[in-house]
């Protein structure tokens, strides 16, 4: 049999099925005719379909040296969206673009990669040179669609994936699209109905299937959302971002040795992905195993929601340490996303003063005057916000930089190194006139409120209404103080009018911006009353007794979410459900003791 009959048998070999001997076989060949440019190609495609990926992408670029042939480059920046290499796929499809050739699937694999690198300005731009030739690509405008959802612009992404839909309203990308579109904007009953549809077109559609566990866990349902997920992984059982929302399921309904087993096996997968990194650290938060927990906490540093909220982190990222600091080094600390979380890891501070003696801590300037009240010895450490972190040549004077979260992994190994006390302190030389007139003429139980989140994914979930809080209310002896931020005096007034109960609201205390009033305020309090917001780390912070209402579990930050009713960073706060909240007997048994 000559060479090219040799040949097209492995090849019919290969394509009915008989993969990995077909290959071998043809390795062979190609290995005693190695100058042979189709023989190289071919062998290429066939490690691309077999997942032997680098030794195809050598192939390609050994090709393409000797031969800038655009099925070359073409193949290889599909290897590279598979190898996530997306910008490596991107400059080669630049590349192709210069040669004039129009090839309409590479400008729309250009949009789909601008999309994955989330350069939606441009996806935008190049979507719509396509659709100026093409308004009814189907695939363009779903894309285009999902950069207006990520850019926020919630009711261009809608009209543009109802343009799409009209196209084909059984395309099950565009419905997999409007129903997480419909979830984002909290509109539960129609995403189900869009990712509904999408499931009975097709029931063996990835995409379809994890999209909707996600529904069924943010809407709390778990079991449900764990079916969704186990189906999916029936259609890729290695597919590390669903392996690790599995285990997101888990860590809901408190099943962590599970939780763990399915995220350890996502890291195996992609061991440089930071988002699994940041789920085994909180599994093993929850588990109490802290001195692991903290190896992993820092993959948040990674996350682009971590990143948004820290506009100097490429400054800094060649200040933060990898292992040991010398006792001697100069280090700054940064606070971390927001006050609430600053608060949380500031419990950490003084153990921080007392380990290393060149220690810098900028804050929230709405912190400062606590920080400094509270670290009188170390006041002249703590400093605004930025006031070192945004200048590129303050920055070098550093030997380390770190976000306060990292702190971790110094001072909370254990369970028991965490502390017994309060750290904050009020000041005693602040005076609300207001306040003191009000409690002059108030007697009996003094009980705080707070029943609203902002700026949260989960802020609805984490949110109360007024009527929630009923039992409350109609306890006998007491006066109900107004602890909530946020514009919601027409909401109180016209839930007292209803009512007719009596709550007070300090007119001239700005909660949001005098956290130094706030303290006060909260110092005066018998019990405070929240759901989980920024004043109920305060308030913990202050020692104040404090009930905490905790969101379902998929919403809840580590620090709360602990089955037990407490957690160890405020020994003054109790956490409990909504349920216990309304349960009337148990807030009367609560408030005797």
């Amino acid at each position: 049999m000559n060479l090219s009959n040799k040949l097209n048998a492995i090849l019919k070999d290969y394509s009915e099925g008989n993969k990995e001997s077909a290959y071998k076989k043809f390795k062979k060949i190609y290995l005693q005719n190695n100058k042979h440019i189709k023989l190289r190609f071919n062998l290429a495609v066939m490690q691309q379909e077999l997942g032997l990926l680098d030794e195809a992408e050598q192939n390609y670029i050994s090709l393409i040296k000797n031969d800038p042939n655009v099925k070359y480059k073409i193949n290889l920046y599909n290897l590279y969206i598979t190898k996530r290499l997306f910008q490596n796929a991107l400059d080669l499809i630049n590349e192709i673009q210069t040669q004039n050739l129009n090839l309409s699937k590479v400008n729309q694999d250009k949009v789909y990669i601008l999309y994955l690198i989330k350069n939606y300005e441009d996806c935008i731009i190049e979507s719509y040179k396509i659709l100026e030739v093409e308004n009814n690509n189907i695939f363009i405008l779903n894309t285009l669609g999902l950069c207006y959802f990520h850019k926020q612009n919630y009711e261009k992404a809608n009209q543009t994936f109802f343009q799409a839909l009209n196209l084909d309203n059984n395309n099950i990308e565009v419905l997999n699209s409007l129903g997480r579109l419909s979830h984002e904007l909290r509109n539960s009953k129609d995403a189900e109905l869009y990712f509904n549809k999408a499931y009975e077109l097709n029931p063996k559609t990835f995409e379809t299937l994890n999209n909707y566990a996600g529904f069924y866990l943010e809407e709390g349902k778990y079991i449900k959302a764990i079916d969704f997920y186990k189906q999916a992984e029936d259609l890729k059982p290695n597919n590390p971002v669903l392996l690790n929302n599995i285990a997101k399921a888990y860590i809901c309904i408190d099943k962590l040795n599970y939780a763990e087993e399915y995220n350890r096996k996502a890291i195996v997968i992609d061991r440089n992905n930071d988002e699994l990194k940041k789920t085994l650290s909180l599994i093993l938060l929850k588990k109490y195993d802290f001195k692991n927990a903290w190896l992993y906490f820092d993959g948040r540093l990674g996350l682009s929601d971590f990143r948004s909220k820290n506009s100097t982190i490429d400054l800094v990222k060649n200040k933060i340490p990898k292992k040991t600091i010398d006792k001697n080094s100069k280090i700054l600390v940064l606070r971390e996303q927001g006050v609430g979380d600053e608060i949380l890891y500031g419990t950490m501070y003084e153990d921080l003063l007392k380990e290393f003696s060149d220690v810098t801590i900028e804050c929230d300037e709405r912190l400062l005057s606590l920080f400094k009240n509270s670290f009188k010895k170390d006041k002249s450490k703590f400093v605004k916000l930025g006031i070192y972190s945004s200048d590129p040549n303050k920055v070098k004077n550093f030997d380390y930089i770190m976000y306060a979260g990292s702190l971790g992994k110094f001072f909370r190994g254990d369970i028991k190194l965490f502390p017994e006390n309060s750290y904050i302190k009020s000041l005693d030389n602040y005076v609300d006139i207001e306040l003191e007139n009000i409690l002059k003429k108030t007697n009996g139980f003094k009980i705080g409120i707070s029943w609203k989140s902002f700026k949260n994914r989960y802020s609805k979930e984490k949110s109360l209404s007024l009527d929630d809080f009923i039992d409350i209310f109609e306890l006998e002896k007491s006066s109900i103080f107004n602890l909530q931020y946020g514009d919601v005096k027409d909401e109180l007034d016209q839930f007292i009018k209803k009512k007719k109960f009596r709550i007070i609201t300090l007119k001239d205390l700005d909660i949001f911006n005098n956290l130094t009033g706030l303290a006060n305020l909260l110092s005066k309090l018998d019990i405070f009353i929240t759901v989980s917001n920024s004043t109920a780390h305060l308030a913990g912070a202050l020692g104040v007794q404090t009930l905490l209402i905790k969101p379902d579990n998929h919403a809840s930050f580590h620090y709360w979410n602990y089955s037990n009713g407490k957690t160890p960073w405020y020994k003054s706060i109790k956490i409990i459900s909504k349920e216990d909240l309304m349960d009337k007997e148990l807030i009367k048994k609560f408030f005797k003791t």
